[in-house]
């Protein structure tokens, strides 16, 4: 039987997909709401209400405070969002050395 071929892409390639647009910002998890909601700090300095978009909830992505995630703005209640996206680590240390995120931002709050 023939194995499985794995497709190695680097991190560059991967992160290409997953870059904020526009209406779409990052944010830091606070603290766990209930019902797949959070309270998180975006990087505009505001403080929002964000609940896990459908997609990722049945991927069983597990959100935990300090977790950085990409959050939808929505148009027409700018103080709730969706989350979007959910970084790993690796990812995080990726967006800082880019530039997209200033480690100031996440030195507050302690990220995983």
């Amino acid at each position: 039987m023939p194995k499985k071929k794995t497709i190695v892409t680097s991190l560059d390639e991967e992160m290409q997909d997953l870059l904020p647009a526009e209406g779409e910002i990052f944010a830091v998890v606070l603290e766990p709401l209930g019902k797949a909601r959070f309270k998180v700090k975006c990087a505009d300095g505001n403080y929002r209400i964000a609940r896990v978009r459908g997609k990722l909830r049945g991927r069983r992505h597990w959100i935990k405070p300090g977790n950085v995630v990409l959050v939808s703005i929505w148009d027409f209640e700018p103080d709730k969002a969706d989350i979007v996206v959910k970084y790993r680590r690796d990812q995080v240390e990726w967006l800082i050395e880019k530039g997209y995120i200033e480690r100031e931002f996440l030195e507050e709050e302690e990220f995983y």
